[in-house]
């Protein structure tokens, strides 16, 4: 009878320990506040994230400075002087007239509308829909509501003053102390595993700044071959046309097209059906230069993705954070990438199945020695 009276206290008992649900309550509200502070820092957390990508991309000049007997300050120093040094060109040489082609393009904008009545189809799209009156009310404004969109330009233009100058600083920081950040990082890894972290390191930091350095030599070439080419079809906005071209092209795939969809547009505005057909063929025949040249050649050793795979971080990164998820998903995918290839190679060894090595993997990725003695080296100073 005891027996079962003790079997009785024991289940009636609650079997979860008080310390279990303060540990479980305190686990959450860590998660929620961590939750909390990414989102109240996500703006820093994106400058940082640029930051990252332009050192991942400048670190390989860099680097080639330094194996050349050039201090590593100094190589940072003539590197950044150098892209000052283009930013002041461009801005002596290319703004001004940048803006009075902008300004003109802004003024004319009701004429070209204008023209777009000799079309057929636009003709009868405008008589179901009053297509022309609506898009000339949008390209006039309303001198009422200017106010609010002008401040509202002058926030946009502040903050992005401030975001230049933080990511600037950040990005010295990161090609000067990421180095020795990482190698400080190291001492609280065994020894045994500190050559597969450098490893993985040094396979981000290719896939990334390869990719990152890659785009940008691409999306500036676009925008020279716009540029040249709209400027000899007498288009009168061939330099507003390149540097839209050249943005839009950072964009993964979707901007290259949208961009050329946008040059062909104007230039069949401005210049006429034939120089429109001429445009059209040029982009045409850049996009299949592009495409089968200077993405296999530029890109060889960088991000290894399936389209399929590329369309749907594309959609996702875009949904959730705009322009700066388009601009930041695919480099962003080719650091996980390495992470999963290296986690799937773990497992299949411990299956006892030899995993299938990279094509570009032998030329990409450096020896464990060449890895370890840059990023390894204990941090001084």
């Amino acid at each position: 009878m005891g027996r079962v009276e003790g079997l009785s206290d024991v289940k009636g008992r609650s079997q979860v320990a008080p310390i279990t649900v303060w540990t479980i309550a305190f686990n959450l509200l860590a998660i929620a506040a961590v939750l909390l502070i990414i989102y109240r820092t996500r703006q820093v957390g994106w400058w940082i994230l640029v930051a990252a990508c332009l050192s991942l991309a400048l670190d390989p000049v860099v680097s080639w400075l330094t194996r050349r007997g050039m201090p590593r300050f100094l190589a940072v120093t003539a590197v950044l002087l150098s892209a000052l040094a283009l930013l002041a060109l461009m801005f002596a040489t290319v703004v001004p007239v940048l803006v009075d082609q902008g300004r003109n393009l802004i003024a004319s904008g009701p004429h070209l509308l204008e023209r777009l009545r000799d079309s057929a189809f636009i003709q009868r799209m405008d008589v179901r829909f009053d297509l022309i009156d609506r898009a000339k009310q949008v390209v006039n404004g309303q001198a009422a509501g200017a106010a609010a969109p002008l401040f509202a330009f002058v926030q946009d233009v502040f903050a992005g003053v401030v975001g230049t100058i933080t990511v600037a600083a950040l990005t010295v920081f990161m090609l000067l102390f990421g180095g020795r950040v990482f190698a400080a990082a190291l001492q609280w890894v065994a020894p045994s595993d500190r050559p597969r972290y450098v490893g993985l390191a040094e396979n981000i930091r290719g896939a990334v700044g390869g990719y990152v350095g890659g785009a940008l030599i691409i999306a500036l070439i676009g925008g020279m071959v716009t540029t040249v080419a709209t400027a000899l079809l007498g288009v009168p906005y061939y330099l507003p046309l390149g540097l839209m071209m050249a943005v839009l092209g950072i964009i993964p795939y979707v901007g290259s097209v949208l961009g050329g969809a946008l040059v062909v547009t104007a230039t069949f505005l401005t210049s006429g059906l034939k120089s429109g057909i001429i445009a059209l063929v040029v982009f045409v025949a850049y996009q299949q230069v592009e495409n089968h040249v200077l993405q296999p050649v530029v890109q060889r050793k960088t991000i290894r993705m399936s389209p399929l795979v590329i369309a749907v971080v594309m959609l996702i990164g875009t949904a959730l954070w705009g322009l700066m998820g388009a601009l930041l998903s695919l480099p962003m995918a080719g650091a996980i990438q390495v992470l999963l290839e290296d986690r799937l190679a773990r497992r299949q060894a411990s299956w006892g199945i030899v995993p299938e090595a990279r094509p570009d993997k032998a030329e990409a990725a450096p020896t464990s020695g060449e890895a370890k003695e840059p990023l390894a080296r204990p941090a001084r100073g």
